[in-house]
């Protein structure tokens, strides 16, 4: 299978317009299958991600009987998820992304590169699953980055399908490749500059600042254009830093990251990896502070910890950040009647027929993403701080 025309399309069209066109979708289709599938450089070894991906479309096709789809459904679906299965057995499917986002339906295929995925997982709904999409377009993905060296600077736009080069700035004619030439007797003695050199090296500095203010200047007003959630910096050495000491602190405030790279040889693929890693960087960041913050108002009833009590509180619209272990697993129910999630069938009794979760912590995800929670899946040492679900709130439990 070559690279799928839909992602090409995609890629002109934008992520807004895939967002547009599953949201008109609706329920017409009859079925939807959503991917999220995380592709970090420890998922990619020794294909470790195409292993637990067969996993969870497996799992996907044996629920459908309890869906309650139509025989002639399920026959599609199980041929859209053998779809998925085939376009990530492709590794120049996923070159450049950090994660990916496949969309299947009855003449529908869609893919979007993201530069991370909050947990990987396979649905199969009525309707398209785009919570984290939304979210990842709210949170702010578009980015300016800024590549600079004493002598020129490039820009690009830079978002989650690719990079565009801007037009650029150059350093007056006057200091590119000027060398001091001046002679032996100009100096007054071993070790020692002239004042030649000196008034040389002097105006080199000079040029140099002013250069890396027009840069500054430029950047700056292109963030205040609007087009733009935040600003990468890179270059050679101490370049990036000298930028950013140049910004106006509206700007220096919207830094994502600094890079090094060289302004001569960077391609906008290069930028757009880059400045997806850094994104993904933030998001563990911000989910590290989450995990902070949860432990602080944890004694004062504006936090819960655990899976039952955080369902309670995602039941009644009550999180504001949704803190997930990014390995629990946790097998449970969802009450057709209400809606409602749960570890336990005997857990609510007469909220109508308990339809068994493969993994209980994948519908909160969504279900918090619908509620216009943010979502914090914590790696490592932090997620070992409370009880694979966790919750701040938006308002203080009652005594």
């Amino acid at each position: 299978m070559a690279r799928t025309a839909s992602r090409s399309s995609s890629e002109r069209g934008g992520v807004a317009a895939v967002l547009r066109e599953l949201l008109a979708l609706g329920d017409r289709a009859g079925w939807v299958i959503t991917c999220y599938q995380k592709l970090e450089p420890a998922d990619r070894l020794s294909d470790k991600y195409r292993i637990k991906l067969k996993n969870r479309l497996r799992g996907a096709a044996e629920r459908l009987d309890v869906l309650g789809y139509a025989h002639a459904e399920r026959e599609g679906i199980r041929a859209g998820l053998a779809r998925v299965e085939e376009f990530f057995s492709h590794p120049s499917n996923l070159e450049g992304s950090r994660g990916m986002a496949v969309f299947v339906a009855p003449k529908l295929f869609k893919v979007v590169p993201l530069p991370y995925v909050l947990r990987s997982r396979v649905l199969v709904d009525r309707t398209a699953v785009v919570g984290e999409l939304v979210a990842l377009t709210e949170e702010g993905t578009r980015l300016l980055a800024v590549v600079t060296d004493r002598r020129s600077a490039r820009f690009f736009d830079v978002g989650l399908l690719g990079a565009t080069e801007l037009e650029g700035l150059a350093a007056p004619e006057s200091s590119r490749g000027a060398r001091f030439h001046g002679t032996v007797a100009a100096r007054p003695g071993p070790g020692f500059g002239g004042a030649g050199e000196y008034r040389f090296q002097n105006r080199m500095r000079d040029e140099k600042d002013r250069h890396l203010a027009r840069v500054a200047e430029a950047a700056t007003a292109r963030l205040r254009s609007g087009a733009f959630d935040g600003l990468v910096i890179g270059g050679i050495g101490v370049a990036p830093d000298a930028l950013a000491a140049h910004l106006h602190p509206s700007a220096r405030e919207r830094v994502t990251g600094v890079l090094q790279l060289a302004p001569k040889k960077v391609t906008p693929a290069e930028i757009r990896d880059r400045a997806m890693a850094l994104l993904a960087d933030r998001a563990q960041s911000h989910a590290e502070a989450a995990v902070e913050e949860f432990r602080r108002l944890l004694p004062n009833r504006w936090a819960v910890d655990g899976v039952e009590p955080t369902l309670r509180a995602l039941s009644r619209g009550q999180v504001r950040t949704l803190l997930v272990d990014h390995e629990a697993r946790v097998p449970g129910f969802r009450f057709a009647a209400t809606g409602r999630l749960s570890e336990s069938v005997s857990a609510f009794r007469g909220e109508g027929e308990a339809l068994p979760i493969a993994d209980l912590l994948d519908d909160a995800v969504e279900d918090a993403l619908r509620q216009r929670a943010h979502v914090a899946v914590v790696h490592g040492a932090p997620a070992r701080r409370f009880d694979r679900l966790a919750a701040v709130l938006r308002f203080q439990l009652a005594k």
